[in-house]
């Protein structure tokens, strides 16, 4: 059915109930009458701000916008989206895994029915309920037959503009999202969005303050944690720009967490101007190269307390930055969602996308290598010369992979490490 067709079905359908809800509409509340629509004359939204990375990062892949209204393969498409993991393309379709989230709405839907009503355009065009309708969707497939036609619903007309209903969802959805998923990319760019209706100037700290006390409710009244939301999001928009990828978000599913610290420490940095520059160059070097996010904030440690190793550090990145050559104007490449990361190991992270050219390996050896000097310094002596010995003893045993690498040592690096540990040992020999 089009937009035409499904109005006119709702309109002449629709069972009235004797229910209705109450919503904060227009800065008062309002009650909405409930009524009943049969689910083929709703259409799914395929502008859900829930999954705005991962469609755009599959349209393309796909090659072309995802129309549910036209396109039977698009809107199984869009209900793969919402519902399921491991996300990849399969010809004309988006496929998946189902997601523990899904079960877990299926069963409760199929226990106790249907709680709230959904949020529908006078056209049935949902907005607030997608996950729902597409969990019912997949459900009417599986049973091939009348169960689960028809659903309760609120008709939002045209008296309640985008500005109105961005509000509406923010209050009612949005709050008790971000309790939960604060690391989705998508509710980030919700917030986005709610601090550019406050005018938010991201270039200023105190009016990124400002914005935070006003968006303060959706973090559960938390201000702070309302600021490290704002700056993740900051320095997300400032690295796509970097990599010459404005807006192209998709790029940074996964990627929460680095960029909340990439926030944390530049916001450390507020008092060292002239330090922020190399900083934040150092902060998105880690981002391309994969580093974990604890590495990250080890970044302002270094800073703080071990000067030297931080201009050390510095020293290297540019080393090793010199070798890439026309990085800036390399395509990002598009992130692989296909396999779903481990959520009950902290310790792994899905890499980021990084230019071909970039010198992932090194910037990351490098970075790893200043973390583990650094946090070396609260280890007990016995401990450091353990750990020293076992990684020399793994060069040698069970076979010599000093000699391959002196080998293959064009640089002379690996000779010249090996001769300064030499000079230490002999040092050490004298003194102790």
């Amino acid at each position: 059915m089009n937009a035409d067709e499904r109005t006119k079905r709702i309109a002449e359908h629709g069972d009235t109930t004797d229910r209705t809800v109450r919503l904060w509409c227009k800065g008062a509340r309002k009650d909405f009458p409930v009524i009943r629509v049969e689910v083929k004359a709703l259409l799914l939204n395929p502008d859900n701000r829930r999954f705005h990375a991962e469609k755009l990062l599959m349209e393309n892949q796909l090659g072309h916008s995802l129309d549910p209204e036209s396109s039977p393969d698009d809107e199984l498409s869009v209900i793969s989206i919402l519902l399921d993991s491991s996300l990849h393309v399969d010809g004309n379709q988006v496929i998946g895994t189902a997601s523990t989230d899904y079960e877990a709405l299926r069963k409760d839907w199929q226990a106790r029915g249907q709680e709230t009503p959904f949020w529908i355009r006078p056209d049935g065009t949902v907005r607030n309920g997608n996950r729902r309708l597409a969990m019912i969707k997949r459900l009417q497939q599986e049973s091939a037959g009348d169960a689960h036609g028809w659903v309760e619903a609120i008709i939002l007309g045209a008296e309640i503009d985008e500005g109105d209903l961005f509000e509406m969802e923010q209050r009612e959805q949005l709050t008790e999202d971000f309790k939960v998923r604060y690391t989705d990319v998508n509710l980030l760019l919700t917030l986005r969005e709610a601090a550019e209706f406050e005018n938010i100037d991201w270039a200023d700290n105190t009016d990124i303050d400002r914005v935070a006390g006003k968006l303060e409710w959706l973090t559960n009244g938390d201000k702070k944690y309302a600021i490290k939301q704002l700056r993740a999001i900051k320095y997300m928009d400032d690295y796509l720009l970097d990599s010459n990828a404005s807006g192209q978000y998709h790029k940074l599913l996964r990627q929460v967490e680095r960029f909340r610290d990439v926030g944390w420490v530049m916001g450390k940095m507020e008092d060292y101007q002239d330090s922020q520059q190399d900083m934040l160059r150092l902060c998105f070097a880690a981002v391309r190269a994969s580093n974990p996010h604890g590495h990250i904030r080890k970044l302002w440690n270094i800073f703080r307390d071990d000067r030297d190793r931080y201009d050390k550090l510095i020293a290297g990145l540019d080393a090793d930055e010199a070798e890439w050559d026309n990085a800036q104007g390399t395509e990002l490449p598009e992130p692989d969602i296909s396999a779903e990361p481990d959520e009950d190991d902290d310790e792994v992270e899905p890499p980021v996308p990084t230019s071909p050219n970039y010198p992932k390996d090194r910037v990351r050896t490098r970075i790893e290598n200043a973390v583990d000097g650094y946090l070396a310094k609260d280890r007990g002596p016995a401990q450091i010369l353990e750990q020293a010995l076992d990684r020399l003893i793994s060069l040698t045993t069970p076979e010599d992979r000093i000699a391959a690498a002196l080998e293959a040592d064009d640089t002379g690096k690996v000779r010249e490490l090996l001769t300064s540990i030499c000079s230490w040992v002999e040092d050490a020999k004298t003194r102790y």
